[in-house]
């Protein structure tokens, strides 16, 4: 049985850039007012994550009927479930900022999505360290994705253990609480220019 690998942090960066993206600002980040009021609000938000994340390697192939996950995963051997969570804190301040103001609560929401989605490249960079001598990894692919079925989630994260490891659960209509949490399947191929003689191995 495949040992889960699980890494828990309270602090990362969140650069204002990727805040802007989600607040729909493309390459321009906030100024002004606008942007002491986003670097407030994301104080708060940083002071409440949670952030968790726990992965595990599996063999190929994954049996589930996805015709999009199979064109994804093609000539890969081996997969990293991955899910990856900031924890309950987040929602808790949009909800409590959404009291006073809605414009609030649009940036919080948009400081948390920016949130996750750093904590799940980090995710990647976590695994990169794990791959084998002349494995590389692909791009996370989420069930939602083309035709991968949303109500894998359920699989995945059973298999995962999250309601127990890292506290990420469904609802019965498939959602994830906390709700900024994210599931994936990341694939794990040999890179195409890998070659064993290639490698050089030092004497002593």
């Amino acid at each position: 049985m495949p040992v889960s690998s699980i890494l828990r942090s309270s602090v990362f960066e969140l650069p204002l850039p990727a805040i802007a993206r989600y607040m729909r600002m493309g390459r321009q980040v906030p100024e002004g007012e606008l942007a002491a009021r986003v670097e407030v609000l994301r104080e708060q938000a940083v002071s409440v994550l949670n952030p968790a994340r726990i992965w595990r390697r599996v063999e190929m192939p994954i049996p589930v009927e996805s015709a999009s996950l199979a064109r994804h995963m093609e000539g890969c051997h081996a997969a990293y479930l991955v899910c990856g969570t900031i924890g309950a804190g987040i929602d808790a301040l949009q909800r409590r900022v959404a009291v006073t103001s809605g414009a609030d609560a649009l940036i919080v929401q948009a400081i948390g999505a920016a949130a996750v989605e750093v904590w799940m490249d980090a995710v990647e960079s976590e695994i990169q360290k794990e791959l084998k001598p002349g494995e590389e990894r692909i791009a996370r692919f989420s069930p939602g994705y083309g035709d991968f079925p949303l109500d894998y989630q359920r699989t995945l994260l059973a298999i995962l253990d999250t309601p127990r490891k890292i506290g990420v659960s469904l609802t019965d209509t498939l959602l994830m609480v906390p709700s900024k949490s994210v599931s994936a399947i990341i694939g794990v191929r040999m890179a195409k220019r890998y070659s064993p003689q290639t490698m050089v191995v030092a004497s002593v």
